[in-house]
């Protein structure tokens, strides 16, 4: 059987939000019952988890994940320790809190990767295990990059689990920038204004073995990702961006939009990524499709949204109904779509899921009921990808990050008055990538939605994480910076290579302990169809410890 005759399944699964266990989450979401409540710690409406305790040795978090993957192992009859097997985790700040009262010198477990490192080892995994911290779009592209691995033969099954737990680092960072609502959320209402966070964690299986596949068949069809080369912090004001990944995902699952059921978008009701969303929903011709968000019932959840939701959707594909927009009233968004507060039946059963996050970041997916018509069109062309150019940036003995950057920034000739706000990984990241575009002219032979961002380090955004820590711990009056807050994500490192280039492509941030799974991930999109170009690679920055080694792939011509 050929990839492009390879459907993908969803397997077991394990979740746990604000309301419960999976069982308990899509019986309170049918009652309308919400997870959100009013915290005192933290001073807003947040959907917060009955945590038990860690296990020895481990954080809360990891014990979630070790204790989610084990039962969907078990249902699945699987072992991590086989070499067909993978494992990827998708947060957004993973065990940041760790940061209190450490700030200074991170303990080992606040660095993503030795936390999914330490579940691996303990979980006797094959494989080391793939870490995406995307923003609010981890989930997603997690199930996107779990299928693109499965369809490129790299393996038959992929265990993803999206996690993140609130804590006062990323609740004041999102009361940075005013966008949480003193009550509760009402996507796409009039009154809308702004988030409630939640947490949660969930696992599933992806599989192409029809045997280990959960019963009704639901399959992931398509995925995309995509990026607005707009803004850091606001969503594109057009839509396009989120647009190219619908139609993406679409295009990939071989389908039209008249063939989607439903569409559960990001819905954060924030003012300005409602609209956003409903313009690409309108260029997309989904605008009469049924449309919801399920922040009302469990928040916010960040990098374990994307998988939270995609399950709940594969609920509401498998009961036939379109769960209500809690919170909704009337609409207030400039594109008219087609949402309701009450639960409606769903009448054609395959669901488009997106979402959107900071440094510009889209992803799609298009899920489907066994049931729907068989029209999948996988014709990617084989290509072959090669390196055409690279950037090295590593220590100077005797000079600091600082000089050093300096002087390679002034040597581009490129004047940009956002440079010095920006982080420093960020800045290691834009010298690269404008070495690199300028000495191969990428932007003038491919189209924006052509080129690729994919990067990885080990330390993620640990360097700017400690910094927001400091501001928080100071208490002071005007709270922390929103400035410094937005460049806690790793992945706006790829952002801004976006919107300095207006690059539109997928764009992927992995935290690795090498290089070789970027480089190998942007070889799959070249050779698989999916990008014509990437610029890929190592940017690491930590203290005074840099590491850069950006390459641009080109299609072989």
């Amino acid at each position: 059987m050929g990839a492009k005759d390879t459907k993908i399944w969803f397997g077991a699964e394990s979740m746990k939000t604000s309301l419960g266990s999976a069982d308990r989450t899509y019986s309170a979401i049918r009652n309308y019952e919400t997870g959100l409540r009013y915290h005192d710690r933290y001073g807003m409406m947040a959907g917060l988890m009955e945590n038990g305790n860690a296990e020895e040795g481990f954080t809360l978090m990891e014990t979630m994940i070790v204790a989610q993957v084990t039962e969907v192992l078990e249902k699945s009859l699987l072992s991590l320790s086989d070499p067909s097997v993978r494992f990827i985790i998708s947060t957004t700040k993973g065990n940041v809190g760790l940061l209190e009262g450490n700030q200074d010198t991170p303990p080992s477990d606040a660095f993503l990767y030795e936390s999914a490192r330490k579940i691996a080892a303990h979980m006797q995994m094959a494989h080391p295990p793939v870490v995406i911290s995307n923003a609010c779009i981890s989930g997603v592209s997690a199930l996107i990059v779990a299928r693109r691995m499965i369809l490129a033969g790299e393996c038959s099954h992929v265990v993803v689990t999206g996690c993140d737990v609130l804590n006062e680092f990323i609740t004041s960072g999102f009361a940075s920038f005013k966008s949480i609502s003193a009550d509760g959320v009402r996507p796409y209402d009039a009154l809308r204004n702004g988030l409630n966070l939640g947490e949660a964690c969930a696992t599933v299986l992806l599989t192409s073995d029809i045997n280990r596949a959960s019963e009704p068949l639901i399959r992931l069809e398509g995925g995309a990702v995509t990026n607005d080369a707009n803004h850091i912090s606001g969503p594109s004001r057009t839509g396009d961006g989120l647009f190219y990944a619908i139609r993406d995902a679409i295009s990939e699952a071989g389908i039209q939009p008249s063939d989607i059921g439903f569409v559960n978008t990001h819905g954060t009701a924030t003012v300005y990524n409602d609209e956003m969303e409903s313009k690409a929903i309108t260029l997309a011709g989904l605008e009469n499709t049924p449309l919801n968000s399920v922040k009302g019932y469990i928040g916010h959840t960040l990098g374990a949204s994307g998988v939270v939701e995609t399950l709940i959707a594969i609920e509401e594909l498998r009961t036939r109904t379109v769960y209500g927009t809690l919170g909704f009233t009337e609409l207030g968004v400039p594109c008219p779509v087609n949402i309701s507060s009450v639960h409606r039946p769903l009448q054609t059963l395959r669901c488009l899921k997106t979402a959107s996050g900071f440094g510009g970041c889209n992803a799609a997916v298009v899920i489907a009921a066994e049931s729907c018509e068989d029209r999948y069109e996988a014709g990617k062309v084989a290509a072959e990808a090669v390196v055409t150019a690279e950037y090295t940036l590593d220590n100077i003995p005797g000079k600091s990050f600082a000089e050093q950057i300096r002087e390679e920034y002034h040597q581009l000739g490129s004047p940009n008055m956002k440079f010095f706000k920006m982080s420093d990984l960020c800045k290691a990241a834009y010298v690269a990538a404008e070495n690199l575009v300028i000495s191969t002219d990428l932007k003038a032979r491919y189209l924006p939605t052509e080129v690729a961002v994919i990067l990885s380090n080990s330390s993620a955004s640990l360097d700017t994480d400690m910094e927001h820590q400091r501001i928080l711990q100071e208490h002071l009056p005007e709270g922390t910076s929103p400035a410094v807050f937005v460049y806690t994500l790793p992945s706006v490192a790829a952002g801004e290579i976006c919107i300095r280039h207006k690059f539109q492509g997928d764009n992927t941030f992995f935290i690795d302990k090498d290089s070789v799974f970027a480089e190998t991930y942007a070889r799959l999109l070249i050779e698989k169809g999916y990008a014509k170009a990437a610029i890929c690679g190592w940017c690491d920055k930590l203290g005074e410890h840099r590491k850069v080694n950006i390459k641009i792939l080109e299609i072989k011509s």
